[in-house]
């Protein structure tokens, strides 16, 4: 089944997925520039992601099923090249209400979700539109507590830096090809998030983190918005 051009606010939108989105960016009073800018990345391949978020500085991609890893090596690709946010959106838009005593959550269901790409795994960079406290990225691998004993060849710098983040995966690489004769699988994508949800902060900024509200706010009213609306005629009704 091949996807519904769609016009909204003057501008022919791909499938009604994404002119969904950009209905739920208006909710939030986000700005949004649709398919701004191509890029010929890194590895050599081509990409022109979905959507530019300015205030949230970072890409959002729209894909309808579930993202293949050449989607994501790209999503990956772009993040790392431009030290920005790549958001893999995929699915239809679709959430639950989760309750629990006197709180509520919203949460997207039925295959929706949000991918978060963010980088090299030790990079050194802050990512405002991520709401969360692993992005100050205080590292956790499966190293044993004695690293100078498994690799006593190896001099390890004691503060943090790029450098010393990059030295430590490659060591956690090791050791875990070692102990489970495979691939890590934790730095695949390197700064990842995934199930990434909308958050409203204190600050009443819109952004995104590992959970969601544990109150209904305006997202909530952001997706509503967005699977009701109506598209006639390629036009928003």
């Amino acid at each position: 089944m091949s996807p519904i051009e769609t016009v909204y606010r003057g501008c022919k939108f791909r499938s009604r997925l994404e002119a969904r989105w950009a209905v739920f960016f208006e909710s939030l009073k986000l700005k949004w520039d649709y398919e701004p800018e191509g890029f010929t990345l890194s590895s050599g391949v081509k990409y022109l992601p979905d959507f530019w978020l300015p205030q949230l500085d970072c890409w959002f991609e729209v894909k309808g099923p579930e993202p293949t890893d050449l989607d994501r090596k790209k999503a990956y690709q772009l993040s790392v090249d431009s030290k920005k946010i790549v958001v893999l959106a995929s699915g239809q838009i679709k959430t639950t209400k989760m309750a629990f005593k006197n709180y509520e959550w919203e949460w997207p269901s039925d295959g929706f979700r949000m991918e978060l790409f963010a980088g090299q795994a030790w990079e050194v960079w802050n990512a405002k539109s991520f709401d969360h406290a692993f992005w100050s990225w205080t590292l956790e691998t499966d190293l044993p507590p004695f690293i100078s004993d498994q690799f006593p060849d190896r001099e390890i710098p004691q503060i943090d830096s790029e450098a010393q983040r990059k030295l430590l995966i490659e060591l956690d690489e090791i050791y875990y090809q070692k102990k489970y004769s495979k691939q890590h699988p934790r730095y695949r994508w390197g700064r990842y998030q995934d199930n990434v949800n909308w958050v409203i902060t204190t600050n009443d900024d819109v952004k995104f983190a590992s959970e969601p509200n544990d109150s209904l706010t305006i997202i909530a009213d952001a997706y509503s918005a967005a699977k009701k609306a109506r598209f006639e005629h390629g036009e928003c009704g």
